[in-house]
């Protein structure tokens, strides 16, 4: 019961992280590139982004202990808030007032 408490509440965040994904991915093109550019840049996202992170977890904790994963994650999240913020300060000077 536990698991599967657990799996729900991994899935229920994991949808409120990809359900704006889209809509924010397709307002950053115009409208005659939006769907190969937010595709584009989902899947590229995820190769150069996401995939390496496995294995840098990996050999941070073999070479500086586990409290190195959580400082690789720290500082990957305040990247993607970094990120975020630019992305948010564009696009509210790309409207017109």
């Amino acid at each position: 019961m536990q698991v599967l408490l657990f799996l729900s509440l991994g899935l229920f965040l994991m949808g409120l992280t990809y359900g704006p994904c889209g809509t924010m991915l397709a307002s950053l093109y115009p409208v005659q590139l939006r769907y190969t550019g937010a595709s584009l840049s989902f899947n590229l996202a995820g190769i150069l982004g996401a995939a390496p992170a496995p294995y840098a977890a990996t050999w941070l904790a073999g070479r500086f202990g586990i409290a190195a994963v959580g400082c690789y994650l720290c500082v990957t999240a305040l990247v993607t808030g970094l990120a975020l913020w630019v992305l948010i300060r564009r696009q509210r000077a790309a409207v017109p007032a």
